[in-house]
């Protein structure tokens, strides 16, 4: 350690600016240095009156702070967003009512009613034209089932409450009857053609 560095380290010891582990190793020089010791008694004669009326007063809290923002910057801290589930709920609920409201429009457009009169009662064939499904309703005791009138007979479809799905298209002669998908030769009790509007 050169003399200036004693020196420094002398003043610093004598005025309490040592950490814990450097005031150790200055006392520990102090009792084996007699030229270390003179230095640091110097110091504390010539310090004694300039420091000895004042009382000791403890630093402002943001004074550390301010050193160490001084001497290595200071830390800069990104403000996290919170993500708010409230807007994308509502949007993504939003979203899936408009897509169901422009389907359930686009059904009701696209669907034509057909109310045909039996001995079993009313019954309604409805037709999806742009999808071209077709479902029947009947309130009657007896279950009614639908065909399809082709040029060597009939085709079965289903019965009345399920939705079919054979492609159907303008022109197309639906058949009503009692009869179910076994009956080779279903007997009409009412039937509809398939007319867009």
């Amino acid at each position: 350690m050169t003399t200036n560095d004693r020196q420094i380290m002398a003043a610093e010891f004598a005025m309490g600016l040592l950490d814990s582990n450097a005031a150790y190793d200055a006392e520990r020089l102090r009792r084996s240095d007699p030229d270390f010791d003179d230095a640091v008694w110097w110091w504390e004669e010539h310090l004694s009156g300039a420091i000895s009326g004042v009382k000791p007063v403890a630093p402002p809290r943001k004074a550390l702070a301010g050193i160490h923002d001084t001497l290595f910057g200071k830390e800069v801290k990104t403000p996290q967003t919170k993500l708010r589930w409230k807007p994308i709920v509502g949007g993504i609920v939003s979203v899936k009512a408009a897509l169901l409201s422009a389907y359930l429009v686009s059904r009701a457009v696209n669907t034509e009613n057909y109310v045909v009169e039996t001995r079993y009662g009313e019954a309604t064939v409805s037709w999806n034209a742009r999808a071209g499904t077709l479902k029947l309703r009947s309130d009657g005791a007896t279950t009614l089932h639908a065909w399809k009138k082709t040029a060597d007979g009939f085709s079965y479809l289903g019965a009345a409450g399920t939705k079919i799905t054979a492609g159907f298209v303008a022109g197309d002669i639906i058949i009503l009857s009692a009869d179910g998908p076994l009956s080779m030769a279903p007997e009409p009790i009412g039937q509809t053609v398939l007319v867009p509007e």
